[in-house]
């Protein structure tokens, strides 16, 4: 029979090791915070999101800064922030949910959905869109009017007229060429086998199911709730972004979204049920050139091999008023994903952001 003080003495030590825990917890927190604060200081930005997801929870989820310096209103993790290329892992999400079901063939002809693109003597699939094999171009940032689009699209179909025309820069599968107009076409592809719009595509078969409350997009001449103001470190000084009209790539760079919300994505797309075991291939399993040659690119993301052996997918992104980045190490089942409601311009060598999401706050849990 166990003794009334060995019962005790094995309630302290359990009390003890949650009071434990829980201080390591609120120090973990504390640390993480405080990297925050200081990277949105470094940089000289206006707000910044986070949020870590470790072995499937959610374990931190923070909001520092301003989503309208004007009217000096908080950023929360609600807010609803501009998130540039990472648009992109959504898009690939909804065209893997539809193939799922049958909708859409993943070595199909874009051409098959999508018969106003032009034929280019060269089948170029679905597949190959998603990695980046498609030797359709990308936007030209020396063309302001272009790169910073100003036109309201009614259509997505309307936008492709930009580029269509254009040749190929590679025969499909034969080089890796980054094309945000590639997955545009994904996007209305999705909405040719859907029957519906993008937006309610992406609603209907990503953002509902998965309770992603803060994703959809960033419709310029929509009243949309929460949705922050966007500011450009101009020279060292903070202003207003300049104008973007998102109606032409809402597939490729045009969403809104929270940390939360990619977390959450990310961690349904790899971890969980919400993609079958063919699908889940294709998103963990680098693309390869005809020749064999592996291109750093899966089904939607970038992967890595580190020379420590561990393997990470992650994207990032960044337009006007924006910067985010998704980071998956599945080895700790970890992700960590930011948003700030800013960019630098030009360029610094090297953003604080970035550091804080794909190095600081990796290490950190």
């Amino acid at each position: 029979m166990i003794s009334r003080m060995t019962t005790m003495v094995v309630g302290v030590i359990c009390l003890t090791t949650m009071v434990q825990a829980s201080q390591e917890e609120t120090g973990l927190t504390a640390t993480a915070e405080q990297l925050v604060d200081t990277a949105l200081e470094a940089d000289g930005g206006a707000g910044m999101q986070v949020a870590v997801i470790k072995n499937g929870e959610l374990i931190f989820s923070y909001a520092v800064g301003h989503a309208d310096l004007e009217n000096d209103v908080a950023l929360s993790t609600a807010t609803r922030m501009r998130i540039g290329s990472v648009s992109k892992i959504f898009t690939t999400t909804l065209i893997a949910r539809l193939a799922q079901t049958g909708s859409i063939g993943i070595d199909a002809d874009i051409r098959k959905y999508v018969d106003e693109f032009p034929d280019k003597d060269d089948v170029i699939t679905v597949r190959q869109l998603a990695s980046h094999l498609s030797g359709i171009r990308h936007y030209d940032f020396t063309n302001m009017a272009e790169a910073n689009n100003m036109q309201y699209y009614e259509s997505l179909v309307d936008a492709i007229r930009v580029f269509a025309a254009d040749p190929l820069l590679s025969t499909p599968g034969s080089e890796h060429h980054y094309s945000g107009f590639g997955i545009n076409l994904l996007g209305i592809a999705a909405e040719k086998v859907s029957g519906i719009h993008y937006a309610q595509a992406l609603q209907k078969y990503v953002a509902d199911p998965l309770e992603l409350n803060n994703t959809l997009v960033d419709h310029p001449l929509a009243i949309t709730p929460r949705r922050t103001r966007f500011y450009t470190v101009l020279g060292g000084q903070l202003v207003n972004t300049f104008w973007r009209d998102s109606s032409d790539y809402y597939p490729s760079g045009g969403l809104l979204s929270s940390a939360e919300d990619i977390a959450r994505l990310t961690s349904a797309v790899f971890e969980g049920e919400f993609l079958d075991k063919e699908r889940q291939a294709l998103v963990r399993t680098e693309a390869t050139l005809s020749n064999g040659e592996g291109v750093g690119y899966t089904f939607g993301w970038q992967i890595e091999a580190l020379q420590s052996g561990e393997t990470l997918y992650s994207h990032g992104g960044e337009t006007n008023g924006a910067y985010a980045n998704v980071l998956y190490a599945p080895a700790r089942n970890l992700i960590v994903t930011g948003i700030a409601n800013y960019n630098v311009f030009p360029d610094q060598s090297e953003v604080a952001f970035f550091t804080l999401v794909r190095e600081q706050l990796s290490e950190l849990f």
